[in-house]
C-alpha cells in the first residue's frame, strides 16, 4: 500500500487547471466522473468533486461506500471521516495536529454547506480545492472560504493498492 496523497493533490490542482471544461451541478450526474480519471468535461458539485479526486487517485472512498454506488454528499463526509481537534491560541485558530494535502475542509453548520479538499499548507492559511459554483474548481485560500461559516477538518483513510497520477504529470 501506497500514500495517495501527493497524487490527490496533484489531480485537485490539475483539475483546477481545466476548470473551463467542468459544469457545476448538483444533479443526478454531479458523480458521473467515477472510474473516468482525466477524462473531461466533468459534472461535479462540491462533496463530489472530492470524491472524484480520491477516486481518480487510487485511493479508498472518503465517503466509505463503495464507488459504484455514487453515493455521498457533504453530510456523508462529515460522518466518515476523522474530525481533526482546533483549538484556539491567543485568540487565534490554530492546530493542533498539522493539516495535510488530501485533508478536507467542510464549512458551515449542521451537516454543512461546502466542502474542499486542501491541497496545501499556506502557512496557516492552507490552500484549498474548490468546486463551489459554475466556473469553478478553483484554489484558493481557506480563509477565502470563512463567510461560510464554522470550518471542520477531516482526515481519510488515503492509502491506495496501486496510485494513479494526473495526465503529464511528473513524480519527483
Amino acid at each position: 500500500m501506497r500514500d495517495a496523497r501527493a497524487a490527490i493533490a496533484a489531480w485537485a490542482f490539475w483539475w483546477a487547471l481545466h476548470h473551463g471544461e467542468s459544469i457545476y451541478s448538483e444533479g443526478s450526474q454531479r458523480l458521473s466522473g467515477l472510474g473516468r480519471p482525466g477524462i473531461l468535461p466533468v459534472v461535479a458539485d462540491c462533496s463530489a468533486s472530492i470524491e472524484d479526486i480520491f477516486n481518480w487517485s487510487g485511493a479508498p472512498n472518503p465517503n466509505h461506500f463503495p464507488y459504484w454506488l455514487h453515493q455521498g454528499y457533504t453530510g456523508t463526509l462529515l460522518s466518515a471521516g476523522e474530525h481533526l481537534t482546533l483549538w484556539k491560541k491567543n485568540g487565534v485558530r490554530a492546530r493542533v495536529e498539522e493539516i495535510k494535502p488530501a485533508d478536507v475542509l467542510i464549512l458551515g453548520p449542521g451537516t454543512g454547506v461546502h466542502a474542499c479538499l486542501v491541497v496545501g499548507l499556506g502557512n496557516g492559511d492552507p490552500v484549498v480545492f474548490s468546486m463551489g459554483h459554475p466556473g469553478d474548481p478553483g484554489i484558493y485560500r481557506a480563509s477565502q472560504m470563512a463567510f461560510l461559516g464554522e470550518a471542520t477538518y477531516l482526515r481519510f483513510d488515503t492509502m491506495a493498492k496501486k496510485v494513479h497520477w494526473p495526465p503529464g504529470h511528473k513524480r519527483r
